[in-house]
């Protein structure tokens, strides 16, 4: 069981390292087991690969999103946040308010996450992001 301080670690290098646009940092912060369900019932991404396209699909044609942690509570293994994302969808400013759940390992490597998110209304986010199973 990863500690509090472990969890709180993993959490705050996934939201500097995104913020900092430092790619290297932050796919090292996951285990190389980790499942993204981002968001929850659409498409599942496993592994290594899935930690490189969710970084290239949210930064393609020079969109920067920005992410901002409003409330994290820590219960065992895992952290649930209330997120704001802001960014661009298509040129056009969004701003994305969802709730993320993160699993983080024994080593302190988060090893899961979950969102639930709703895209900006008038907009659709990347297919990567919004395909469902």
């Amino acid at each position: 069981m990863p500690t509090k301080q472990q969890i709180d670690h993993a959490i705050n290098e996934h939201f500097d390292a995104w913020n900092a646009q430092d790619q290297a940092r932050w796919s090292a912060n996951f285990s190389d087991d980790i499942v993204f369900e981002d968001p929850y019932g659409g498409l599942l991404k496993e592994g290594p690969q899935a930690v490189q396209h969710s970084w290239e699909n949210s930064f393609k044609n020079g969109d920067v999103w920005t992410l901002e942690c409003l409330l994290k509570q820590v219960c065992l293994d895992q952290a649930a946040l209330v997120v704001r994302s802001t960014g661009s969808v298509n040129g056009k400013p969004a701003v994305v308010e969802g709730i993320e759940i993160y699993t983080v390992n024994d080593s302190g490597k988060v090893c899961h996450i979950r969102t639930y998110f709703n895209p900006p209304e008038g907009m659709e986010l990347d297919p990567y992001f919004s395909q469902q199973t």
